[in-house]
């Protein structure tokens, strides 16, 4: 009953003026009114209580507000009278809930209310005056003692295909830079920090007003046409921020009138492309998007090497053995890959050996072999080894793998010979490939078509630990084959031929250790839907799958004696291949982590805090802050408490901002033998990240490296500095999914590069000391990292990028964007031709990348 006592005598006697006072607070959130007070007759507590929590009162102005996210009538008190309730409640209800969290937020609006909510008799009370909305009201009022001090306003105004906006802040005053994410159900589709000037919310709450943010995502991944309600929450309490915010997952109803224009010049592209077609004369200018490439292979067949410009009749000599492995493929798969070495151009010398295969396969290539004396018929690979030493004593004598069902272009072998009289000679020749596919798989009627194109570059030992990047089908020089083959008898893997296609990764590996690998950028190999049904048809079938201990012997000296594992990749868990982890030999040595910044205490927090976190070793972190002339006070306090504490060490330098000369100040200071230059607005996402950067720089033929970094999307922002990007430099694989298939070959792929940015650059302190710090003359501002890359290689030391480390970067948010500023622009400008005239010649082109590909075309990946 209402007027029941309470529980071990909680509100029991006459209530007092001061205790109605009390009362009229806790429950309805306003002072009573003085003559209620003068006049009011000596009654029992829990007969008022009980009536305050059964009152329309309470149901409208504080539970509804509650349920509906409005601010509560309590918020109006200050920290005095929300202390003296807390003391109150703690005279007045001995059996009452209890105060939890923090003792420091006791005294909040939410403690309050959750202590006097959360007392079993006024429950009950509130429960059978109010029902399902009392119930409700816990469920925000939770959320609300989660945000503790913080008084959250804001909402999620609009969201299109591209970006989800709107605003938020903490009325409070605790938290002056909102770090925000925006949450489908218990899934984060979106973060953004809160920075962007709102004149109408400095106006309407006065403050900063730096409370907008917008933040990228991609609806595409949810089912078109699906409802999905959106909520914006403060990151670091979870606390929920305004109502959610349904988003009708149509691109027709959330198209702006730009982009139903950008819609329509999509559509005019596509018919363009479909008149291109018909005069491929006029595509010699265009780049053409992957999605296009039956289109190109038409358009840009394969050209006749140089020489045979000059003698189409005589090239280098050479001598080629076409070794066709046919297990498992059928009579029809032979048949075209012989076919295409009858059509090659300037009459080469070649002849071709069938290898296995079921009956019906050896029947047709017999009858083959009886029409043409270059051809012979093996019964299985242990017959080709004695052919590979009969072959191996001719110096001209070439052997090329492939797998029945592949076709050469009709110059290969002339690349071949091309590619064989180079100087200093290869002893291993690799191309690029594709596969052609027939619409409606309905022969012959359906046209053929190319599809999945595989781009390789030049050789790169670390690639290949993940990606077999020269593939199963290339040619070998015979002599080199035979000395692999004994290298390879010497740690045979039992039951497997090493001319097997399963074998062909340790064989690369085992040529790689005898000369040098050429690669010839052409697409001189197309595989037919003839080849062996059991094989993937996409590149997954070049994922490295020889394990550590089979590998090891016949790897690079300088990687002898080290061990290293592959691991998946938490990014990109979408894609079959894995990333490599080196194990260091000394895990604990001091990593100097070295990080320049000027305010913005919240995103150096943020990134010092997920550095110690996801860190194996944290003791072994010397975090070294360059406080290049902070004024915020917030910032400062942070410093200094985190130095008090341990955390890190701070670097006062009063000066002009100049970031070479801030990070060569940090060198200097740094205690470790590993230095990281690291960007204030970084957040780490890999766990053990120090662990597999100390691998990596413990290995005496690596210079530099370099992270995956990612927007807060979590698409790409840095895969690699890029040479040769619209004349000069740019960024790897900008804007696209980490699991995109493409990014085998590039952002998901630890392999060398022409640089990487200066935002996550790591080195060992005698490199530093070698090649020399950054320029702070010339390049104080941009393309310091540039240029300090570019010694790096010119003093034979690799840079590398390695997606093993990954990181969010909230890119130029405490520096600001050039291009927003003439100054800063007219800087950058001035900085770009300093570094032109320091490497004039660096820039035409990449010598890690493939010629082909456009550096023209932002984004998706495309090909001149």
């Amino acid at each position: 009953m209402m007027g029941e006592p309470l529980v071990g005598d909680g509100l029991a006697g006459l209530a007092s003026a001061d205790d109605l006072a009390q009362l009229y607070r806790l429950f309805l959130g306003r002072a009573a009114e003085p003559g209620v007070l003068a006049g009011a007759q000596p009654r029992p507590l829990h007969e008022l209580a009980g009536e305050m929590a059964a009152s329309d009162e309470i149901n409208q102005c504080v539970l509804h507000a509650l349920v509906q996210q409005r601010p509560l009538p309590h918020q109006a008190f200050d920290d005095t009278v929300l202390n003296g309730l807390a003391d109150w409640l703690d005279a007045h209800l001995p059996g009452g809930g209890e105060s939890q969290g923090d003792p420091a937020l006791r005294g909040t609006t939410a403690a309050v209310l959750s202590r006097l909510y959360g007392h079993p008799q006024v429950a009950r009370w509130l429960l059978a005056a109010h029902g399902s909305l009392f119930t409700q009201a816990l469920v925000e009022l939770a959320a609300l003692r989660r945000a503790g001090p913080h008084r959250f306003d804001g909402k999620i105004e609009f969201a299109n295909r591209d970006f989800i906006s709107g605003w938020a802040l903490d009325l409070s005053g605790r938290q002056t830079r909102l770090q925000l994410e925006v949450r489908r159900g218990d899934q984060v589709v979106a973060s953004a920090l809160a920075v962007s000037f709102r004149p109408d919310i400095h106006q309407r709450l006065g403050g900063h007003g730096l409370v907008g943010f917008r933040a990228r995502w991609h609806p595409a991944r949810f089912t078109p046409g699906e409802s999905i309600e959106l909520r914006l929450h403060d990151a670091s309490t979870g606390a929920l921020i305004g109502a959610p915010y349904r988003y009708a997952n149509s691109c027709v109803d959330q198209l702006t009138v730009a982009q139903l224009l950008a819609k329509e010049f999509d559509e005019i592209k596509q018919r363009l492309d479909a008149l291109a077609g018909m005069v491929p004369q006029a595509l010699g200018y265009a780049a053409f998007p992957l999605a296009h490439f039956d289109l190109y292979r038409r358009v840009r067949r394969v050209p006749p090497p140089p020489w045979m410009a000059v003698s189409a009749a005589d090239g280098p000599p050479l001598h080629t053995t076409v070794l066709i492995d046919a297990e498992g493929a059928g009579p029809q798969a032979v048949r075209l890959s012989i076919e295409r070495l009858r059509e090659q151009h300037a009459r080469p010398h070649w002849q071709a050996c069938v290898v296995g295969g079921d009956p019906a396969v050896r029947e047709a290539a017999s009858a083959l072999a009886a029409a043409d004396p270059r051809i012979t018929v093996l019964p299985s690979l242990e017959e080709a080894g004695p052919l590979t030493l009969a072959l191996a004593s001719k110096p001209d004598a070439w052997l090329l793998l492939l797998q029945a069902g592949e076709l050469l272009d009709a110059h290969a072998l002339a690349w071949l010979a091309q590619a064989a009289a180079q100087v200093p000679a290869p002893c291993l020749v690799y191309w690029d490939e594709d596969r052609v596919e027939h619409r409606g798989k309905a022969l012959p009627q359906r046209q053929a078509r190319h599809v999945d194109p595989i781009l390789r570059s030049a050789f790169d030992a670390d690639a290949m630990l993940e990606l077999n990047v020269v593939g199963t089908s290339f040619a070998a020089r015979a002599a080199a084959v035979a000395d692999a083959l004994a290298a390879l008898a010497r740690h045979p893997r039992d039951g497997i031929h090493p001319l097997a296609r399963d074998e062909r990764e340790r064989l690369v590996w085992a040529l790689h250790g005898l000369g040098r690998l050429s690669h010839v950028p052409h697409f001189l190999l197309t595989r037919s839907e003839q080849t062996a049904a059991d094989e993937p048809l996409g590149a997954s079938r070049l994922v490295a799958r020889i394990e550590p201990a089979a590998l090891q012997p016949l790897l690079p000296t300088a990687w002898q004696g080290r061990a290293w594992q592959r691991q998946p990749d938490a990014i990109a868990g979408g894609l079959p291949k894995p990333v490599v982890h080196w194990q260091p030999r000394a895990p604990e040595a001091v990593l100097s982590v070295l990080i320049p910044t000027r305010d913005h205490g919240e995103l150096v927090r943020q990134c010092v805090d997920s550095l110690r976190a996801l860190a194996a070793q944290a003791q072994a972190l010397d975090i070294v802050i360059a406080d290049n002339g902070s004024t915020d006070a917030s910032t400062l306090s942070y410093l200094a408490e985190a130095q008090a504490g341990g955390r890190l060490r701070v670097l006062r330098i009063d000066e002009p901002f100049n970031w070479s000369r801030l990070n060569n100040r940090l060198a200097e200071a740094a205690h470790g033998d590993r230095l990281l230059f690291l960007n204030n607005d970084t957040c780490m996402l890999t766990r053990g990240w120090d662990h597999a950067l100390r691998g990596l720089l413990e290995r005496p033929d690596v210079g530099a490296v370099g992270a995956r970094l990612l927007y807060e999307d979590l698409s790409i922002q840095h895969a690699g500095i890029v040479f040769g990007f619209e004349g000069f430099v740019g960024h790897e694989a900008v804007e696209r999914q980490p699991d995109d298939p493409q990014a085998l070959f590039d952002s998901q792929l630890t392999r060398q590069v022409s640089g990487v940015t200066g935002a996550f650059l790591a080195c060992r302190r005698d490199v530093f000391a070698s090649v020399g710090g950054f320029d702070d003359e010339r390049l104080g501002v941009t393309f310091n990292d540039v240029d300090w890359c570019l010694r790096v290689t010119q003093a034979g030391l690799k840079v590398l990028y390695a997606p093993a480390l990954s990181l969010v970067h909230y890119e130029s948010k405490s520096r600001g964007f050039d291009f927003m500023n003439l100054a800063k622009q007219q800087r950058a400008d001035h900085e770009r031709e300093q570094l032109l005239q320091k490497h004039p010649a660096a820039f035409a082109a990449d010598p890690f990348r493939h010629p082909a590909i456009s550096g023209w075309v932002h984004g998706e990946k495309s090909l001149n």
